[in-house]
């Protein structure tokens, strides 16, 4: 894989670290009218990248696997982000992307062109679920540093 991939992904776990340890106050600010606050934004992040990487395990050990989709409004309303401890997500994230970044370096090249079903979006391969961490990773740190910063957030076209 990509060394440069396997950077950018450690350089979102750092961030997204310095994210969760930010003022509980300003991670209470939504990133835009009427959209989820900072902390949310980070309980998702920590609660999706858990859902990428059993897709890329499976994507690694099982033959055409079904990769779920799932509902982010009803995780956060059902698995209580209003309630949920940041230090907690944090944590989850922090180990979550070290085992993604730690898959990442072991799987043998000839490996990442495996593939499954999304339940929604189709065949993916090992490769573009990967890609993928890294895209949803910056977009939502971006929502969250615009809480953070007290601005609202664009997305980047």
């Amino acid at each position: 894989m990509s060394t440069l991939l396997i950077d950018d992904l450690s350089a979102d776990r750092a961030e997204a670290q310095r994210l969760f340890a930010a003022d509980p106050v300003v991670l209470a600010r939504p990133y835009a009218p009427g959209k989820w606050n900072g902390a949310w934004v980070l309980h998702h992040l920590a609660d999706a990248l858990t859902v990428q990487h059993d897709r890329l395990r499976r994507l690694q050990a099982d033959d055409k696997p079904l990769l779920w989709a799932f509902d982010q409004d009803r995780w956060a309303n059902f698995l209580g982000y209003a309630r949920r401890d940041l230090r907690v997500s944090a944590a989850l994230f922090a180990a979550t992307c070290d085992s993604i970044i730690e898959l990442a370096t072991l799987v043998p090249s000839d490996h990442y062109e495996r593939a499954g079903v999304h339940s929604e979006a189709g065949r993916k391969t090992f490769a573009e679920v990967l890609t993928f961490v890294h895209w949803h990773t910056r977009h939502h740190l971006g929502q969250v540093q615009a809480a953070v910063d007290g601005i609202t957030w664009t997305p980047k076209v």
